[in-house]
């Protein structure tokens, strides 16, 4: 379940301010189909902290319905790192390392916890993913480690279908 805080309107200069510490890209996903209504947005202030908080929901419409739609989402949304923390740990440290029991639930096994962690990490990011380093995801004791280590040999993929090519499109590394 995604944390909530709610700006108040005077302060904000919007009927709906919501900060959340969802991961941008997965509110954009999960707001998807309300975009014409809601505005998905970065917070990268300090009142709340960007790296805590790094989402903000705002909308210029003033709606019981809406408001009760994006908590509705939000209350049933799986929370991680927020993908610029673990980018920006892993360009400083070489390594990222959190409690994942911190953010997915108590039920979720070890294989679980990694197989989402790995479909959420930013793998496009020269940070993360080159053609001659990759991640790994290791555990030492309740952590989780996110750690870069050297490929065998170049990872080199041989692009034969359009759906290929926009897997491997070359994305801007600041998101």
């Amino acid at each position: 379940m995604a944390r909530i805080i709610y700006a108040h309107p005077s302060r904000r200069g919007y009927p709906l301010h919501v900060f959340t510490d969802l991961d941008f890209w997965d509110a954009r996903k999960i707001f998807r189909d309300k975009l014409g209504l809601l505005s998905v947005r970065r917070n990268f202030g300090k009142d709340p902290d960007g790296d805590i908080y790094p989402t903000q929901i705002v909308s210029d419409e003033r709606s019981q319905r809406l408001k009760n739609l994006v908590e509705k989402r939000l209350r049933k949304a799986v929370v991680a790192p927020p993908r610029h923390v673990v980018v920006r740990e892993m360009i400083m440290n070489g390594s990222f390392r959190f409690r994942p029991y911190d953010y997915f639930p108590d039920r979720w096994s070890k294989s679980l916890i990694e197989r989402v962690m790995r479909f959420r990490l930013p793998l496009e990011q020269s940070a993360l993913s080159t053609p001659y380093y990759t991640v790994e995801l290791v555990w030492e004791g309740d952590e989780l480690v996110v750690r870069r280590i050297h490929r065998e040999k170049k990872h080199d993929p041989v692009i034969r279908t359009p759906e290929e090519a926009r897997k491997y499109r070359i994305i801007p590394s600041g998101f």
